[in-house]
Formats: structure tokens, sequence, C-alpha cells
């Protein structure tokens, strides 16, 4: 008897688990494509037969920087299923990576998930020419040979000069996007729901882009924008989901550190911001940077000097330290006490009169010299009056 109900049981187990592959085996789905126009849509589609009548089908897919979505495909007569998305509504990181796959659900309740496929969601408007070494890829779409080649010298250059003074990793590569004018850059971006003007980087997809005209110039452009936004990739992969909590003025100013040709007129803008006490002060500099032209290049300015003021005056490990700070989320201004004995305010004072040559305090007390005048008014003038109105006591023989 045990021995008849021990064989039930693994017969039992046995078509159990056949059940299933039966019914994966008796769905039939090729021909799974996802075809994008770069802004405008993504057609998801694929041929999906079965012995067994189809209840539904869906696609679902999900950017390497997003969440997954769902939804419902649409079948043909010719037995292809598909669904598209509107790109142009829902906007989506140029060049990241998108996943998809397809469910099946048959009239029997039997349940079918494909293969996980992906694709590039690229920049499709242009042809782009590739450049590799190794994990390193430059991808261009105006400009020679010769142009590719610079622009792969000047990134993997830029790599080794991205690593910086916290010693980043820099063997995990990087794709970089080579646009041939600011308005296909900004026009990328827009299109991607961002709003930058300039070079940029998606550092949790290790994708940089960057703008540069073949010319005379495109070396200094190269040495410029690709070590600065590579250091962004790297920065990211250092600190992980982290990286936001780093100020803005931090990043940046790591970032242009790492340029292979320092810009020459933040020095100028540093110089006439000092003299005429418009220097921005470096809390404000922690969420964002300003939107106007002439301010952002001044608060560049200034995340690059005053950065380079803490490596050369408390050393690598202490700006590493610093970093940690920020990343255990350690408020702004009170993140630098912990490793470098001072607050943010306190170590931007003690920039501004080492590097720049300002009287800080000099200035404070100029700014504070009218309210000061006015409360020894306020205090003097009632205290005279009382002294005014006591009776004099006379003189003594």
């Amino acid at each position: 008897m045990n021995k008849t109900i021990s064989f039930l049981l693994g017969l039992a187990i046995l078509l159990g688990f056949a059940q299933p592959a039966s019914a994966q085996a008796s769905v039939v789905l090729t021909d799974a494509q996802a075809a994008h126009r770069f802004g405008q849509q993504i057609q998801f589609s694929a041929r999906i037969q079965s012995p067994i009548q189809i209840n539904s089908a869906t696609v679902s897919f999900r950017p390497a920087d997003g969440i997954a979505q769902t939804r419902a495909l649409a079948f043909n007569p010719d037995g292809t299923a598909g669904y598209t998305f509107d790109a142009s509504l829902n906007t989506l990181t140029p060049f990241v990576e998108i996943s998809y796959w397809f469910d099946v659900t048959l009239t029997d309740g039997t349940l079918f998930t494909s293969d996980t496929f992906t694709f590039r969601y690229d920049d499709n408007r242009f042809v782009w020419q590739t450049r590799e070494d190794g994990l390193v890829r430059v991808h261009w779409y105006n400009g020679d040979a010769a142009f590719g080649t610079s622009a792969l010298d000047a990134t993997l250059r830029g790599l080794d000069s991205a690593r910086g003074p916290l010693n980043l990793d820099s063997s995990g590569g990087a794709d970089v996007y080579i646009y041939a004018s600011d308005a296909d850059l900004q026009g990328s971006l827009a299109l991607g729901g961002q709003d930058w003007v300039a070079g940029h980087a998606s550092p949790s997809l290790g994708v940089v882009v960057v703008s540069v005209t073949p010319s005379d110039e495109q070396g200094i452009d190269f040495e410029r924008q690709i070590p600065h936004e590579l250091s962004h990739v790297l920065l990211y992969r250092q600190v992980g989901p982290f990286y936001g909590s780093l100020p803005l003025w931090l990043r940046e100013g790591i970032a242009t550190q790492a340029e292979l040709y320092p810009n020459p007129d933040f020095a100028a803008a540093l110089e006439g911001a000092a003299q005429n006490n418009s220097l921005i002060p470096l809390t404000d500099l922690c969420a964002a940077f300003p939107t106007d032209a002439t301010d952002a290049f001044l608060a560049y300015a200034e995340a690059e000097s005053f950065t380079r003021y803490l490596l050369e005056n408390y050393g690598g490990e202490a700006f590493a330290n610093l970093a940690t700070a920020y990343v255990d989320g350690l408020d702004c201004d009170q993140a630098p006490i912990e490793s470098l004995g001072a607050s943010l305010s306190q170590l931007d004072v003690r920039w501004r009169e080492t590097v720049l040559g300002e009287n800080r305090s000099g200035v404070v007390f100029s700014a504070l010299l009218p309210y000061l005048i006015l409360l020894a008014l306020i205090l003097i003038v009632p205290l005279w009056g009382i002294l005014s109105g006591l009776p004099k006591r006379g003189r003594r023989g």
C-alpha cells in the first residue's frame, strides 16, 4: 500500500512539473522587434502562434534608468501583434538601454513569458560612426576618420584624468556621443525631456554627450568637454545611488579639475567677482547652479578653485572623507566639520581670503557698518536724554 501511494505521489509530481513545460511549448513567439524613431515612437511587435486560442497578450518594457511599463498588444490578421509607444509624450533618456518581453495568456489559463530582449534608444536622426578601444566607444556623425581617432584618444586620456583626487575606477568604460552643433545636442536632450545647453553625462548609463564641431579647435573642445563629463560617470559608479547626496559644487569642481585643457577665463571671472564683492556663497551652490549664463560660469570657476584649495590644503585623504560625509547624508554646510574641522561657510571665507585675497572680515564689517551706526543712534539718543535729565549734584567745599 505504501509503495502504491509513493508511486502515485511521484507520478503526480512529475505531471505537475511537466504541465508548465508543455504549456510553454504550446506558444511560439518569433520576430520580436522594437523599432523606434527617436523622440517620436517605439513600435513593439512579435508574431505569436499557439494551437490553443490566445486570450490576451502584453508587452512590458523597462528603461535601464526607469521603471517597467506593461501595455496590451493589438493583434493583426497576419498573426502579428504590436503596440506603439508615444515617445513624444513619454520622454526617454537618449541612448538608454531598454529591455522588453512579452506575456501571453491562453483561453485555458496557460501563461507564457518570452525571453527578454534589449535595444538601445539611439538618436537615429543621425547616422553614427563608431571607433572603440576595449570598453571605450566614441560615436560621431559629422567628421572624417581622423576626427573619430582624435575623439577616441581624448576619451582614453580623459578617463585617466577623470579618476581625479578620489582615484576613481575607470575600468568600466563609457560611450561618448559627439554632436556636431549645440543645436543638435540641445534637440536631443529636449526630446529626452532634459534641459541642458552644453555637454551632459547620464552617469547611471555610462553615456556622455558633447558638442564638438570639426575644426582646428576640435582638440581643445575634446580635451575640455569629454574628461569633464566622464568624471561624472566615474563618480556615479563610485557612490551609486548616493551620487545626488554630493553637493553640486563638489561634483562640478571635481569634473572641472579633470579637464585636460583648463578654461583660461576662470581666473579673470574670479578676480572680477572678488573685486566687485559678487562671489556666490558656496552654500548657495549645493543644490543648483544659477541659470544665468554669466553667473553659471562664475559658479563653475568657484567650484574648480574651491575644490583645488581643499585638496592642496587638506590632502586627498581628507577630501575623500569629505565626500564620504556627504554620502552619509550630512548637511551641506556641516559635513566638512567632520572631515576638515570647519563648516562650509568657514571654509568659504578661508578660501576667499587665501586664494582670492579678499578681506572677508573687512567686507562683512563694511556691510554691517550702516546697521551698526543706526543701532548706535537708537541706543545713544535715548540714553543721552536720560542722562541730561538727571539732577546735577553740587560740589563739596
